[in-house]
């Protein structure tokens, strides 16, 4: 037992090491311009949150585009760090505090038409990663996940008491939703007003995705010259597939292991050469840290800027100064 137990922590030294070694000859110029690229794809895509949330307030000529380019960024750094996309909550703070008279529940509608376009581009990734056979997916029922349910099955008593209990909460959740539905749904529609213009919603919205893409492919090309991978248009489609795939397809690439597989096969099928496992985890890893730290000084940069400190507790309690001040609807 204590042999193997070695030879496993061997083994797991001598990766480290190689992991290492590829990062410390990393291209720290190719890094930095990465790193410029990816955070420019960002701010070029907070213009279509901008004409949605304009076309859902268009009286709110005090909100300017790069007031939505740091509310955008600021929330996208705290999402690195907060559980849930916690950062989605700073996003919808910094730009209530710009637009006088919204609401909450309209102002989080509009993150929907903001991420049709993403998820398309998600979507079209996907497909074309399946068809290239890079996508690991279940073929067969026994590899799915199976859920035990025996327990509740094989016990009358218990399987009454789980009917009725989920019974009694849905009916109490349809009371509750039925004494504020009516307003929340007005407020949500009108977060959703942009799908009524079609041709503004593709020139306003779409476009800026699409050009977000390019930059943020950029962006990866950079990043892969930086840790020494083969950088070409395909090459660069498929890290973008393996990074993005697991939010439209959770079973794979989710987890760090089956990316990095994707990745390792990927490669060598596309450029017919063998590349470097060690290089591929430090990329992987490697770009994820550069970005989190990045994007958590933008954050720290525009929430000092906003109000004044980076104490979470004074800045809670001067936003919550500010909307009293305001007095506008949530």
């Amino acid at each position: 037992m204590l042999d193997k137990l070695g030879q496993i922590l061997q083994v797991a030294r001598h990766a480290l090491g190689l992991i290492l070694d590829q990062t410390a000859a990393v291209n720290p110029w190719l890094v930095a311009l990465g790193t410029v690229l990816y955070l420019t794809a960002q701010a070029v895509r907070t213009r279509g949150w901008h004409t949605i949330l304009r076309a859902t307030y268009p009286d709110a000529t005090e909100l300017r585009a790069r007031d939505t380019c740091q509310a955008y960024l600021a929330g996208a750094g705290l999402n690195g760090v907060i559980p849930a996309r916690g950062g989605d909550i700073v996003k919808l703070a910094l730009v209530h505090r710009r637009v006088e008279g919204s609401s909450y529940s309209t102002l989080a509608a509009t993150f929907l038409p903001e991420t049709v376009p993403e998820t398309t581009f998600g979507i079209l990734l996907v497909a074309w990663a399946l068809a290239r056979g890079f996508l690991p997916v279940p073929t067969q029922t026994g590899e799915l996940p199976a859920v035990d349910v025996s327990l509740i099955l094989s016990h009358p008593v218990i399987s009454a008491a789980v009917v009725g209990g989920l019974t009694v909460a849905l009916l109490a959740l349809i009371r509750a939703l039925r004494r504020r539905a009516r307003g929340f749904v007005e407020r949500f529609r009108q977060g959703l007003v942009i799908f009524g213009s079609p041709r503004r919603f593709v020139l306003g919205v779409a476009t800026w995705q699409a050009l977000g893409r390019v930059v943020r492919l950029a962006s990866l090309a950079a990043f892969m010259g930086a840790f020494a991978l083969p950088v070409t248009l395909s090459t660069t489609v498929l890290v973008m597939a393996a990074q993005g795939g697991g939010r439209i397809i959770p079973i794979a690439p989710a987890s760090a292991g089956l990316r990095l597989a994707m990745l390792s096969y990927g490669f060598v099928e596309i450029t017919d050469r063998p590349v470097d496992f060690a290089a591929i985890t430090a990329f992987t890893f490697g770009v994820g840290a550069v970005l989190l730290v990045a994007g958590l000084i933008v954050s720290a940069i525009i929430l000092l800027r906003e109000f004044g400190t980076l104490d979470p507790r004074a800045a809670a309690a001067r936003a919550r100064a500010a909307l009293g001040r305001d007095r506008v609807p949530t």
